[in-house]
């Protein structure tokens, strides 16, 4: 797959969608070797595969030249390393911050299973927001420990006007999605994918820059 630079000699769509400072810049780590066997990361704390670096190259491209002051990691191999490999090519230097209120929910037993065969057991457990799974949190102590760290930083963004990047799981995104878009399908990128979140007059939007490779299940 091309990168958006090359096919638009040099030109992005961060370019003609994101100019200007004050975007939140949200990506899914990319893939790891139980990504490729479509299985659940979770917080199993698995490295990035060859190819899944090779795939970040697209969003890298996207966001060389943003105007990006922060990259926010939870402490996870995926997400720094997917965070390294993207600083390493913004022109801006962005510095590294690493938060574990950034993680994606822990699903305990759960990591590591088949996401088809995990996927129902998943969606139960939003249901009963207050249930366990063996080993993890709760849909609620995953929510109550994400949304008060991202309101915080998104707080600050909109105060400063200065564009950070987050890097963080499928978990987190659909959860942003669905708070702050109202569907949580909005921002649910693949492995690798990008996606831009601004809130104007306290309205905030949503535009996906690279969808990502990954294979779309449902389960961080």
């Amino acid at each position: 797959m091309d990168s958006l630079v090359d096919e638009y000699d040099g030109s992005s769509l961060v370019d003609s969608l994101m100019t200007g400072d004050g975007c939140i810049y949200i990506m899914r780590h990319g893939r790891t070797a139980l990504d490729m066997e479509h299985r659940s990361d979770g917080w199993l704390d698995m490295p990035l595969s060859d190819q899944g670096q090779r795939e970040l190259i697209d969003s890298q491209q996207q966001l060389k030249a943003a105007p990006i002051k922060t990259i926010y990691t939870p402490d996870l191999k995926r997400t720094r390393e997917t965070a390294e490999l993207m600083k390493s090519g913004i022109l801006s230097n962005p510095k590294i911050v690493v938060n574990d209120d950034a993680k994606t929910w822990n699903l305990g037993i759960l990591s590591g299973t088949r996401k088809r065969y995990g996927r129902p057991k998943v969606q139960a457990l939003i249901a009963n927001p207050a249930t366990k799974p063996q080993g993890g949190e709760s849909y609620k102590d995953f929510t109550s420990r994400f949304n008060p760290w991202f309101d915080k930083i998104a707080a600050e963004v909109v105060k400063t006007g200065k564009s950070i990047l987050i890097v963080c799981s499928g978990s987190n995104l659909r959860l942003l999605g669905g708070r702050l878009l109202g569907d949580e399908d909005a921002v649910d990128l693949d492995e690798g994918g990008l996606a831009c979140l601004r809130q104007v007059n306290g309205i905030w939007s949503g535009d996906v820059i690279d969808g990502g490779q990954g294979d779309g299940d449902y389960t961080s």
